[in-house]
């Protein structure tokens, strides 16, 4: 155990706790440690002594005896690690030991040994190179020891000195190997973020929960190494020329970090096909342009052109409203995409499932739409909406036939949950029974025309949602309840010409919901923002900020420059004490 105590928690810890904080840090530090995109595991093996004067392990393990042995390396990439990496350093303290390879399951149910693991730390950004870390893991003693090594030029992407972990007497402890370490901007980290992770976790420990892990269908260094590749190809240049009014670092690295998903799981399944692909309600159409850039041939669709379309040469998208029927097959596709589809969400495993049997689907689902194309309906009211929704949407995939796995996306986005299919559970002659099934869950229509009646699909021209087309009446009523609300509790301030006038309080803006009556609510929710953007739109009414709204003073004319002089004052009409100012210094006109 290293001897530099940095910091202990104040509630005990069972091992099982432990171990299992403990490994999630292990399988994935890039939810601690923003530098990093991920890990790729190159070893996890036992150690057998058969020298009983080898203790401390993890103090063999130094920093020079793992850089030598680096750099033998072709690459820093796992297929060039074995276990020879290992043994070259352990052998001049023990020549007779033994490596058995292991498995976090294998690892757990044991109740002593040494284990190390040998893996890569993938670097986030292009710029940074990926280093090598290991991890000695004491079973007897409760110690996990993490030692990341680089060369002295490179920028760290872990802390350079020896770290541990250690269930002392029930407590999560963490120790250094020197009060010089403990002095470094990589210690205030260590406690500062990691400790009250690992706290955060073990409080939260539930062994019934199966958490999803993020890639794990495809190799995390070959989704990296390509991820940077695009990035480093088209990042930059299309944020810059980006001509739409959303947010291009969202979109613009959301669509290159899927790219790269989906190309690398391509690569998995057969590296020497380029697949022919759908992207069913392609958007902006950025996702279609990368993967026909990079040499996959496919159509992206869309009931709704963009402007960036227009820059996007050689691309191959179209501007066409989809309706589920018999038209809108694709039997050359070997895969459909449906990357935040909205409405056609549920149909994109129907489209697959029906437009040949050796069609796949790839869907990350968002906004939560059922087979009639209207928002859907909660049907368990015991997980969230997102939750219900995604097990609603794998129902279908299943029921369509398809053998389903799910993954988790690594991209900027709280929607990252993915179904992906690698093939059907039924044999091609089965197709037309496996197609019956399929035919009751959708309802009514039939397979020739409209698969599905009720279907409403988007309209081709955006509707604006920014709560400017409400009807004034209904804005003007829900502008009233909230003031009188805000004035129930007075603040009463001297007005111009001595008389008081009432501020009022500030109220959350859950209690001013509350306050409103259903069907205000109803018409507000249709809108982007709601509520919030409602008085967001009236700022010279009300202020919002933090969650929270009140009533604004008024501007004068002098800091407005008279640029409102020709608007009414709302004030002056509404509120029950009028203006705060005179109709000389008011910004606006009474």
């Amino acid at each position: 155990m290293l001897n530099v105590p940095l910091a202990s928690s104040d509630s005990e810890a069972s091992e099982d706790q432990f171990w299992s904080a403990v490994l999630l840090y292990h399988n994935r530090p890039h939810l601690v440690n923003r530098r990093l995109l991920g890990v790729s595991q190159a070893l996890f093996v036992k150690l057998s002594f058969s020298n009983l004067s080898v203790r401390n392990v993890c103090e063999l393990f130094t920093r020079s005896a793992i850089l030598y042995e680096a750099r033998k390396l072709p690459r820093l990439l796992k297929e060039f690690i074995s276990v020879d990496f290992v043994k070259n350093i352990l052998e001049p303290f023990d020549k007779n030991v033994s490596f058995e390879d292991c498995s976090e399951r294998d690892f757990l149910t044991k109740e002593d040994g040494t284990f190390v693991s040998l893996r890569i730390l993938l670097a986030r950004q292009v710029s940074v190179d990926n280093c090598l870390e290991v991890v000695v893991f004491d079973k007897r003693v409760k110690t996990a020891t993490f030692i990341a090594v680089s060369e002295f030029d490179r920028r760290e992407l872990a802390p350079s000195f020896l770290y541990q972990l250690a269930l002392s007497s029930g407590y999560l402890s963490l120790y250094l190997q020197s009060f010089e370490d403990a002095e470094s901007r990589s210690a205030e980290w260590l406690t500062e973020q990691l400790f009250l992770k690992l706290m955060k976790w073990i409080d939260e420990y539930n062994p019934n929960v199966n958490v999803q892990q993020s890639l794990s269908l495809v190799p995390v260094e070959a989704f990296t190494l390509l991820y940077h590749n695009l990035k480093a190809k088209y990042g930059r240049k299309i944020v810059k020329e980006w001509p739409e009014n959303t947010d291009p670092h969202k979109f613009v690295y959301e669509d290159l970090a899927i790219a790269a998903y989906l190309i690398t799981l391509w690569n998995t399944i057969d590296a020497n096909k380029k697949p022919q692909f759908v992207d069913l309600g392609c958007g902006n159409g950025l996702l279609t342009f990368i993967l026909t850039k990079e040499g996959y041939g496919g159509t992206g669709i869309d009931v709704r052109r963009r402007k960036i379309w227009d820059t996007f040469e050689g691309v191959d998208l179209k501007e066409e409203v989809i309706s589920p029927s018999a038209a809108c097959l694709f039997p050359h596709a070997d895969w459909i995409i449906g990357n935040h589809s909205d409405e056609l969400t549920p149909w994109i495993p129907v489209i697959a499932a029906r437009s040949s049997y050796g069609c796949n689907l790839f869907l990350l689902p968002c906004c939560a739409y059922d087979f009639n194309g209207k928002k859907y309906r909660r049907r368990n009211t015991g997980v969230s909406v997102y939750c219900d929704y995604l097990e609603y949407v794998k129902s279908i995939c299943v029921t369509c036939g398809f053998s389903i796995a799910v993954d988790k996306l690594r991209i900027p986005s709280t929607k990252r949950t993915c179904f992906v299919s690698f093939g059907r559970t039924y044999c091609e002659t089965e197709m037309a029974d496996a197609d019956r099934h399929v035919q009751a869950m959708i309802g009514q229509g039939s397979v020739e025309s409209c698969w599905n009646e009720e279907f409403v699909a988007r309209e081709p021209k955006e509707r604006v949602r920014n709560c400017t087309q409400l009807d004034r009446g209904v804005i003007a009523d829900i502008i009233k309840k909230i003031t009188l609300l805000l004035l129930e509790q007075p603040e009463n301030l001297k007005r111009y010409d001595g008389c008081t006038w009432n501020r009022g309080s500030r109220a959350p803006l859950s209690l001013v919901a509350k306050s409103l009556g259903k069907e205000d609510l109803g018409q507000l929710k249709n809108e982007c923002g709601g509520l919030k953007t409602l008085l967001r739109n009236h700022r010279y009414i009300f202020e919002v900020a933090e969650g929270w709204v009140c009533l604004r003073l008024p501007p004068t004319a002098v800091l407005t420059n008279l640029k409102y002089k020709e608007k009414l004052c709302w004030f002056n009409g509404n509120h029950p004490d009028g203006c705060f100012h005179s109709s000389e210094v008011c910004a606006y006109r009474h």
